[in-house]
């Protein structure tokens, strides 16, 4: 009589069990890019609403998203339109540079208005590459006076040679009229930190009217 757990290729219940339930290298390797991929979009969507709740409370800024996560872009995840004061103040904030450290942008402005070009970055390091493409993508942004990377992850490092590459960028942008920088993480929170109360102020306002 026939053995009732024998199968034709010779292998145990339990074994072929064990494979079929065993995740193929294809579905990881997937899994982890969605994960990437997910990471990003709620980064940028985070970044998005607190520029949004600022812009709300300006005269003139307008936030835009242009593409979805994850598509070809150049580097454009979210765009800043506005008065030249107020794009200057924003991104004074967001750098931590003095507000009279950026009159140089004035000259740049087209009919009063200044354009920020930025792109959301949640990795834990900046190097040397990242910049090199920060720049790149900023070079082919012409319409653009400003570029920023936006950084939203509290445990990022900026390495020494993206800091020294930075620099170098720095001025040869501002000799062109223009701004390439990053926004630290505090940076942000720090909008969002004045954002907030003025949002709900002017919330009350309107139930109030």
């Amino acid at each position: 009589m026939m053995a009732m757990n024998k199968r034709k290729d010779n292998q145990p219940a339990s074994e072929a069990k064990t494979d079929a339930s065993r995740p193929t290298e294809q579905a990881v390797i997937t899994s982890n890019i969605n994960s990437v991929g997910d990471s990003a979009r709620r980064a940028e969507h985070r970044c998005q609403a607190i520029l949004a709740t600022h812009a709300a409370n300006t005269n003139s800024l307008e936030v835009t998203r242009p593409t979805v996560t994850n598509c070809p872009d150049g580097g454009h995840d979210l765009g800043v339109t506005g008065e030249t004061e107020e794009v200057k103040e924003l991104v004074s904030t967001l750098t931590g540079k003095p507000l009279e450290e950026l009159n140089f942008l004035n000259k740049s402005a087209k009919d009063g208005k200044l354009k920020v070009r930025i792109d959301v970055k949640n990795g834990k390091t900046v190097s040397g590459d990242t910049i090199d493409k920060h720049t790149s993508d900023s070079n082919r942004s012409p319409e653009c006076q400003i570029n920023l990377l936006v950084l939203t992850n509290e445990n990022v490092k900026v390495t020494p040679e993206a800091q020294k590459r930075l620099k170098k960028q720095q001025e040869l942008f501002k000799a062109e009229g223009t701004l390439i920088d990053i926004a630290a993480p505090d940076e942000l929170k720090r909008v969002a930190s004045m954002s907030m109360p003025l949002a709900e102020s002017k919330d009350d306002e309107e139930v109030s009217s």
